[in-house]
């Protein structure tokens, strides 16, 4: 019988009002790489130890989720199919999103090139405290699985890593948003994202 071993793993989450530098701290800058972000320093630390650990094979996968005005959406859905509904659910004890999207990241390359592909899917917003603010929650998630080469147990661990960039946390009023942008409802991290990570 297969045997599996859940392991907890950690969240990395940026809160503070829009402009604070949320974003920039959770992803950095794509064209300085002195201002590279949390993720990508983890994910170089991640494959660097991956690749010293010659008695386990390890599989990473990611997952890249936004979080807007209360509905999930798949950052790393394939454009050419059709956009799947996400819902919450929980399997086996755990809470799932079904239907999102964990792609395999063989290389700290690959898992980068999926970083940056989330970030352009992101609901951008122009508002007073910040020209390009981002609107949304967003939960970048590496998930890791590692088995030993040298025992013969089929037992493998699963762990995951979760990088959480909320939305600005200010007073409607200090925005002096309109439309669309006006309606947005505040999430309540609790009960929406701490069962997700």
């Amino acid at each position: 019988q297969r045997r599996v071993a859940i392991t907890t793993g950690g969240t990395v989450m940026a809160y503070g009002q829009t402009g604070a530098g949320k974003t920039f701290t959770i992803t950095g800058s794509t064209e300085n790489f002195q201002e590279r972000g949390m993720i990508p320093r983890a994910l170089s630390h991640l494959y660097q130890s991956i690749n010293s650990m010659i008695e386990h094979s390890v599989i990473v996968r990611v997952s890249y989720m936004e979080i807007y005005n209360e509905i999930l959406t798949d950052l790393l859905a394939d454009e050419n199919e059709e956009p799947k509904t996400l819902t919450i659910s929980e399997d086996a004890g755990l809470t799932v999103v079904k239907g999102l999207n964990v792609r395999l990241a063989d290389n700290e390359e690959e898992a980068l090139n999926l970083l940056f592909e989330g970030e352009t899917n992101r609901v951008i917003a122009e508002h007073a405290l910040n020209h390009a603010s981002s609107r949304s929650h967003c939960v970048f998630t590496v998930h890791i699985e590692s088995r030993s080469r040298t025992q013969s147990s089929s037992n493998f661990t699963l762990s995951k890593l979760n990088f959480v960039d909320l939305a600005g946390s200010e007073r409607l009023g200090k925005t002096k948003s309109e439309g669309l942008t006006k309606k947005e409802k505040s999430i309540d991290c609790d009960s929406a994202l701490i069962p997700l990570l």
